[in-house]
């Protein structure tokens, strides 16, 4: 029975140790700053012309030949990348302020796009699937463009203004690709 007790007191502590080790720098700054590639297309021009294309139909080329929802698995999928996403970057150590500061940077970003591509991209995706009014389309694209995307930029600067320095001091080699 002892020996029972000392191998449990014995991976309990390893696991105690291994579940309070800091992530690495390029860990934490792969899923807190570049996993921001995965709202890169937040700007309702470029995603929901993406998801219109998603539901064209091609006269005489039967594999062009659309069920129905496409444009709607595509914002689900999105869905589960953020939602994947965020519980990745929310289960991060942050170990001090610079560190605390990106996570809740990202984590703020991922929950303000979060429910705009649940509600409004959904939306739209299904006005997309059913060939829905252009007014009423635009009228969403709109609506995000005026109520969600400044936030969402705004979000995404400071990140990448914080992520910058993140990366520079940890020797970090990253391609912004954008200033």
């Amino acid at each position: 029975m002892q020996k029972h007790w000392n191998l449990l007191l014995a991976v309990l502590f390893s696991w105690t140790l291994t579940s309070c080790t800091p992530d690495s720098p390029q860990k934490f700054f792969e899923q807190a700053v570049l996993n921001t590639n995965l709202v890169n297309d937040f700007d309702p021009k470029t995603f929901g012309k993406s998801l219109e294309q998603y539901t064209i139909e091609y006269p005489n080329v039967p594999a062009s030949k659309k069920k129905g929802n496409e444009a709607q698995e595509v914002v689900n999928m999105k869905v589960l990348s953020v939602e994947r996403a965020l519980k990745n970057i929310k289960a991060l150590s942050a170990t001090d302020d610079e560190t605390k500061a990106i996570k809740e940077n990202s984590i703020a970003l991922f929950e303000t796009v979060l429910p705009v591509y649940k509600n409004e991209y959904l939306q739209y995706a299904k006005l997309c699937d059913q060939k829905g009014p252009a007014d009423q389309k635009a009228a969403l694209l709109d609506k995000i463009e005026q109520n969600y995307a400044p936030k969402v930029y705004e979000l995404l600067d400071a990140l990448y203004q914080k992520g910058k320095v993140y990366a520079e001091k940890n020797n970090i080699n990253v391609n912004w690709g954008r200033n």
